[in-house]
């Protein structure tokens, strides 16, 4: 990447982080600035990876996790706003984020194993080691109630049971991408590749239902 490229994403997020920073409330407003800097965020492609090579096949779904739980962080309260524009880039404070605090806490969830990382203090802002209600159950919750019906006819072609409601609910509720692949007879990438594809395609609903 060129130093003129990085330069204006700096720039470029920077503006967008400021812009949400500008809404005092959750207005409509507030998350179409949130949802653009999320998506220039994600296309940035410029997320780190951390603890890349442990975890073996696991690292993915921990990985998905701990993103995913990134961004409906920035559009919880007004979370936006603990960025600081004189301490640093916006990449390097998320990149902080998924490291030292959503990675981590992303482990036990995927594999149930508590502490599974010590997490080490950071230098730029005081993160709590837990959140109020886990935005892991209101992201689920969203899910299971399913307001406008949109998850559950959602489905792989020819497996209308496979839904991404139902494959959700199960992935929520520990069972493992083996088992549901045994239980409706699909590949297990066949099911990973759709369940993250409506993951990005649900993305702004998510955030609509979790930032009012």
């Amino acid at each position: 990447m060129s130093n003129d490229w990085r330069k204006q994403l700096d720039e470029q997020l920077k503006d967008l982080a400021i812009a949400a920073q500008q809404y005092t409330h959750l207005t409509k407003e507030k998350r179409i600035a949130l949802t653009r800097l999320i998506n220039a965020i994600w296309q940035s492609g410029k997320l780190v990876r951390p603890y890349k090579g442990q975890f073996q096949l696991l690292y993915q779904d921990i990985y998905d996790e701990a993103v995913q739980n990134l961004f409906f962080y920035l559009c919880q309260d007004n979370n936006i706003n603990k960025y600081n524009p004189e301490r640093g880039e916006v990449m390097t404070w998320i990149n902080m984020l998924l490291t030292k605090r959503f990675f981590p806490e992303a482990i036990p969830k995927i594999i149930g194993k508590e502490n599974e990382i010590n997490l080490e203090t950071s230098h730029m802002e005081n993160i709590p080691s837990s959140q109020p209600m886990s935005l892991f159950e209101q992201v689920r919750e969203c899910i299971e109630t399913d307001p406008e019906l949109i998850f559950c006819k959602e489905h792989i072609k020819g497996h209308p049971e496979a839904n991404f409601q139902a494959i959700a609910k199960r992935r929520c509720s520990g069972i493992s991408w083996k088992e549901i692949s045994a239980e409706w007879g699909i590949g297990i990438t066949s099911l990973h590749s759709f369940y993250q594809r409506c993951l990005e395609k649900f993305a702004v609903k998510f955030h609509e239902y979790l930032c009012i």
